[in-house]
């Protein structure tokens, strides 16, 4: 044998091709092609390395590590690495809701145009002592290690004591069973005071409000009779911080701008108010058709379309405070970046039942606070039982627990998700499906909600195509929760 045959015949066989495995693609409106699977993996290709991936032709090195990692390859794939993933993804290790939403009340001093609580400004809607110690023993039936319990209402402040009340039995349960508790409170603040205040601080409780904006647009949206309801916000937003600070486990207070039509024109201004308050969480909120908002509709509401770009100009205004030094930040927008920055089902993704309850004045369980609020509205269509007479197990086994939980696997159960590459991003709202499409279903093809969540994602990964932007991207991952 000549020695060119010998050395032929001892050369090691080609590897074998690489063969795609299952994705999903999205065409991004920058330019480039965004693949993802149900493990949470994502990469982005150029057209013509997606040409060649799709069709089987080796991609370069360094491309075909990161398709490898990311179990985009069948014949490179680390079978229980992804295994794990998708476990995670499909409620492995699940020990049941841990984000409890308890409404105080039915009731509000303000008379804001689109309140999605349908409140009254007096009545008899309120959480007796008894309902409170019932929904506290349902809570705490529960198995979840950590809980948080939120206080809404309408307006919480106007029933402190029952706050109180909850605080220090949820702290004694606590602290009997072994478990981790925090607190958070929604609040209008036009009722705070000075002792309110230092029982919420002394008891780490974190503020949320409404900040729609600056003076004119937050008056405009939410009258106070006699005062401004801007006014009162600032003042005690100045005064958590000044008070907090420095306290061990303080949080800075948040808030949360519901977006009108009203807001449309004043992206800008309104993420300039919250910075110039000390709010580095900026909330925007699309508005829903949800109590007062669903029949003012016509005079609040808007199109994805327009609310998208309201979000482009926001969105831009923060990132240059960013550049500038001010690390600013969008909720919604973080909560997607952390998705594209990791892998596996985000901790934050509070789902309708499997994740999260909310509890009426009266003791009525629901699957979310959107559900609850619909109840005040006149239409108990989602819920789900009482703490008064029902357990967690026993709503568990009724069919409407059943359609919730599955609503959260949106990927099987969705044929429009199902072809999406943000579906292991983005959620279904089955109230909000109920209340626009008649259907709790709904309709991804022609959901709004949809149409929004895919625009806000096209806009942060084309953002994320620029080494500057995606830079502020992962400061932000790494500096907020």
């Amino acid at each position: 044998m000549s020695v060119s045959a010998k050395k032929k015949a001892h050369k090691k066989p080609a590897a074998p091709a690489p063969q795609p495995f299952c994705f999903r693609f999205r065409r991004l409106p920058g330019g480039g092609v965004l693949l993802t699977n149900d493990a949470g993996a994502r990469a982005r290709l150029t057209d013509g390395e997606f040409r060649g991936f799709s069709g089987g032709l080796q991609p370069r090195a360094a491309l075909l590590k990161e398709l490898s990692a990311g179990g985009f390859i069948r014949n490179r794939m680390d079978i229980e690495g992804e295994a794990a993933l998708l476990g995670e993804k499909f409620f492995a290790g699940w020990e049941g809701p841990h984000v409890h939403i308890i409404s105080l009340n039915a009731l509000c001093n303000l008379a804001c145009r689109y309140c999605s609580a349908a409140t009254k400004p007096a009545g008899r809607e309120r959480m007796t002592r008894a309902a409170a110690a019932a929904t506290l023993d349902f809570i705490f039936s529960l198995k979840p290690r950590k809980l948080m319990i939120e206080f809404q209402g309408g307006e919480p402040l106007l029933d402190f004591t029952t706050l109180k009340f909850i605080v220090a039995g949820a702290r004694a349960r606590a602290e009997r069973l072994g478990r981790e508790v925090n607190f958070s409170i929604v609040t209008n603040l036009s009722l705070m005071d000075a002792a309110k205040l230092e029982f919420l601080l002394a008891n780490k409780v974190t503020v949320c409000t409404s900040l729609d904006g600056p003076a004119s647009l937050h008056d405009l949206n939410r009258p106070l009779p006699g005062a401004s309801s801007h006014a009162l916000v600032e003042q005690w937003l100045r005064k958590i911080i000044k008070k907090g600070a420095g306290r061990p486990g303080f949080e800075t207070p948040n808030a949360i701008c519901t977006v009108t039509r009203a807001s449309l024109g004043r992206a800008e201004e309104i993420v300039e108010e919250y910075a110039r308050l000390g709010i580095m969480r900026v909330q925007l909120g699309p508005l829903e058709p949800l109590g007062r908002a669903g029949a003012a509709w016509p005079r609040l509401g808007y199109e994805p379309g327009e609310f998208l770009a309201f979000y482009k100009a926001a969105l831009a205004r923060i990132l240059r405070f960013n550049a500038a030094g001010t690390p600013v930040y969008e909720k919604g927008a973080l909560a997607f970046v952390k998705q594209m920055l990791g892998r596996g089902r985000p901790r934050y993704q509070n789902l309708d039942f499997v994740y999260r309850l909310a509890y009426n004045w009266d003791g009525g369980v629901y699957g979310s606070d959107e559900a609850r609020m619909l109840a005040n509205s006149g239409d108990e269509f989602f819920r789900l039982g009482s703490v008064k007479t029902d357990t967690f197990p026993g709503l568990a086994g009724k069919p409407l627990a059943r359609f919730l939980a599955a609503s959260c696997l949106n990927s099987l159960c969705q044929p429009s998700c199902a072809r999406c590459a943000y579906s292991s991003y983005c959620l279904v709202s089955p109230v909000y499906n109920y209340l626009a499409q008649k259907n709790p279903w709904g309709d991804m093809e022609t959901n709004a909600h949809c149409s929004i969540f895919k625009g806000i994602l096209d806009m942060l990964f084309d953002l994320a195509g620029d080494k500057k932007n995606l830079a502020i991207f992962k400061k932000w991952d790494k500096l907020y929760d």
